[in-house]
């Protein structure tokens, strides 16, 4: 008798499991897209509190911490005095290039 006497054998009467197939154009609700979609969300579902940063080359506009945005700001130049669209001169949040954009914070 060997070790493997004790191991059950597979039944040859039972077919061997299929997967269906996936239905094309199945609506993916909240699923990848939602996981690994580049939209921002719209300022109006921004957490009350949160810094926004609006970019002036790619238009979008990213809600972050007080702390992720502090990080983000190093290193950064702010002309509030002399440009007035987009003072801050900084690495975009959402296209990862350095440009001028505008902070905001949501008070309501």
């Amino acid at each position: 008798m060997s070790d493997f006497d004790r191991i059950k054998p597979r039944a040859a009467s039972a077919p061997p499991r299929r997967r269906e197939p996936v239905p094309p154009g199945r609506p993916d609700r909240e699923g990848k897209r939602a996981l690994f979609s580049v939209e921002a969300p719209p300022p109006s579902s921004v957490p009350f509190g949160a810094l926004t940063v609006t970019c002036s080359a790619c238009r979008v506009t990213t809600a972050m911490t007080f702390g992720a945005a502090m990080t983000a700001a190093v290193p950064s130049v702010h002309l509030f005095l002399l440009r007035k669209d987009y003072p801050s001169w900084m690495r975009c949040p959402a296209c990862k290039r350095r440009t001028w954009v505008r902070l905001g914070f949501r008070a309501r």
